[in-house]
């Protein structure tokens, strides 16, 4: 009976997923878990598809100018939902703390979009939806998905008790 007052454990932001993702995706380039292909339309961006649980996922990568191999920024494009029958991508990326700021975020977001986007073509008669959802907060990442998708729609979040920014965007 006491167990309903136990404290649920609070759930990790969407920064935390996003940086969490890009730690995983760099420790597995380097230990050459996964192989990387070379964008098609920007050749500083490489590319890995897979699907985890049957869930297609594309994930992009930058690398450092300056350090060879080391990962600077990710962004990801997961299917999530159907919604009136087309599909719907989230988008979320991530930069190493020390490159921040520097402009990688809306880099590695719009080309990913952009690779993303090209691939998509032709591939879906009634296209599909992309969409990012933004912590409260997080004003790089809102700034980048404002011009990335536009659109922006607040929502409450009642798993972390924050404000989620929604842009969403049909291709």
């Amino acid at each position: 009976m006491f167990g309903m007052f136990k404290k649920k454990p609070k759930q990790p932001s969407g920064a935390q997923l996003a940086e969490e993702g890009l730690r995983q995706i760099s420790i597995a380039i380097k230990k050459n878990m996964i192989t990387l292909e070379q964008g098609k339309v920007h050749k500083d961006i490489y590319v890995h598809a897979d699907s985890p649980a049957g869930t297609p996922r594309i994930t992009y990568v930058m690398f450092s100018p300056s350090i060879q191999n080391q990962v600077i920024a990710r962004c990801v494009v997961l299917f999530d939902r159907s919604q009136a029958g087309v599909p719907v991508w989230q988008i979320d990326w991530a930069v190493v703390e020390q490159y921040r700021g520097k402009g990688f975020g809306a880099s590695v977001a719009i080309k990913a979009l952009t690779e993303f986007t090209n691939g998509m073509k032709g591939r879906l008669a009634n296209g599909f939806f992309v969409e990012a959802a933004v912590d409260e907060g997080n004003e790089a990442s809102k700034k980048i998905a404002k011009s990335l998708l536009g659109n922006e729609e607040v929502i409450f979040n009642k798993d972390t008790s924050l404000n989620v920014h929604s842009f969403i965007k049909r291709f």
